[in-house]
């Protein structure tokens, strides 16, 4: 069973990028700069594929290199991550011990500040608790990707129309189209977190991004989604929005997508 990870980037000027995130499987990264170049090299003795492209959006950053790729198990990536030394080993193990699993969530640890609050048990993915998976937690089987022709909303994730979602909405399919996810408490790489390119607090364009992911999830879903949001997140909400207006928003953003898309 071999692997790689597929790393989305922005305007990485040489390859220490490798070094600082400690890559030692075979990868492909997606380099979104001012020109088109692609280099294929060996890298400590894995194959690293470097996409440089000038086109911009995390989902269309991740589609390139999920259709580059060729391996069996595929881990997404980020720039902020550094990995442990064995992680794919410890991936490969995993895909081994769920062979019914097509798509596996990891564990990921916060750097700076704690990440999340992950069970010591693993457990099956289901509509509602894939909300709470972030990109870089998710492996996954690629003949099951490609043979159920998912692939990553373009209208979503940093860059695109909408500023988030993008993961969630691929877990939403993969669920739809009957690919099996599963949750194991093992742990694959820290997290640098620092403030964001593209979360700017709670506010109106939030929800309206949020509102617009839950309607790409599913008409019938998406306003019992927005519901459980509000109500799941509104400690977190500052002064100027309340419980009310959180939904309204998404509502808003919900009949946006439903008529543009």
């Amino acid at each position: 069973m071999n692997m790689q990870v597929l790393l989305s980037t922005m305007n990485q000027r040489n390859y220490n990028l490798l070094n600082e995130m400690k890559i030692s499987s075979d990868t492909i990264v997606v380099n979104q700069t001012n020109g088109n170049q692609i280099d294929e090299f060996d890298y400590q003795g894995n194959y690293i594929k470097w996409i440089n492209v000038t086109g911009k959006g995390l989902s269309k950053s991740r589609n390139i290199a999920l259709y580059n790729s060729f391996s069996e198990i595929c881990l997404l990536a980020d720039d902020d991550l550094e990995y442990v030394d064995n992680y794919s080993e410890l991936i490969k193990i995993q895909f081994e011990s769920h062979a019914e699993a097509d798509v596996l969530v990891f564990q990921v640890e916060g750097i700076e500040k704690k990440f999340k609050k992950y069970s010591s048990n693993s457990k099956n993915i289901n509509f509602f608790n894939s909300m709470k998976v972030s990109s870089v937690e998710i492996a996954f089987k690629r003949k099951s990707i490609i043979e159920k022709n998912i692939t990553f909303n373009e209208l979503f994730g940093a860059g695109a129309i909408y500023s988030m979602g993008e993961e969630n909405i691929f877990l939403i399919e993969c669920l739809k189209k009957g690919l099996k996810i599963k949750y194991v408490p093992i742990k694959i790489a820290d997290l640098h977190i620092e403030n964001s390119s593209w979360f700017e607090g709670f506010n109106k364009d939030y929800f309206i991004s949020r509102g617009a992911s839950f309607a790409a999830m599913g008409k019938k879903i998406s306003v019992l989604l927005v519901i459980q949001f509000a109500i799941r997140k509104r400690s977190k909400f500052n002064k100027h929005m309340n419980l009310f207006n959180s939904i309204k928003y998404m509502l808003r953003g919900r009949r946006e997508y439903f008529k543009n898309f």
